[in-house]
């Protein structure tokens, strides 16, 4: 239940609930195998079922399984990526340098994307996914002063490029897993 309450409280109040991750504290790990992992599996199984229940069920399931996998890689390969690209820059704005926190906070900034995921049950509305994942912006924005403490005055800019961080890693996974489900449909 825990898992469910925290995907709540990051969506509706993602303030208070910043709060609450930067008393935890908790390792990176904890934070991947509790709740990214978990919600990772929302559009996982809803890209199959979808990919399933489409009209060529066989041509699609196999492209599923494969978009289901590539999805995967995105969200935990991306959730790392990122990571490590913000943790990398985070001493240029001042801010503690604590590789479990910034973890932290691209994970639960994954939150509205990987909820949205319900969307791939039904395909033809999955063009809305990445428009319900922008919260997941606001929920950055919200999560970098607790998260990562950056200077008041390099805030603003921390924020700016822990963005350009994310959507570059989800740009550059996302790129690439349509050129390899492009290999495979040729």
């Amino acid at each position: 239940m825990e898992f469910f309450d925290r995907i709540k409280t990051i969506l509706f109040n993602p303030k208070e609930e910043w709060a609450v991750i930067e008393a935890e504290n908790e390792p990176h790990e904890k934070t991947l195998t509790g709740y990214l992992l978990i919600l990772a599996l929302i559009p996982i199984i809803g890209i199959l079922v979808g990919y399933l229940l489409s009209r060529d069920p066989m041509f699609q399931f196999k492209i599923g399984i494969i978009r289901a996998v590539l999805q995967f890689v995105m969200m935990v390969g991306g959730a790392y990526l990122t990571a490590v690209v913000i943790y990398a820059i985070s001493e240029q704005f001042g801010s503690d340098k604590d590789f479990n926190r910034t973890f932290s906070l691209v994970a639960y900034s994954y939150t509205p994307m990987g909820v949205a995921g319900i969307l791939y049950f039904y395909i033809p509305f999955a063009w809305l996914i990445p428009y319900l994942g922008l919260y997941g912006f606001y929920i950055l924005f919200i999560g970098i002063e607790p998260q990562l403490k950056p200077a008041d005055e390099k805030k603003t800019l921390c924020f700016i490029f822990s963005l350009i961080a994310m959507l570059a890693v989800w740009a550059a996974f996302f790129k690439l897993s349509l050129e390899i489900i492009n290999s495979i449909i040729v």
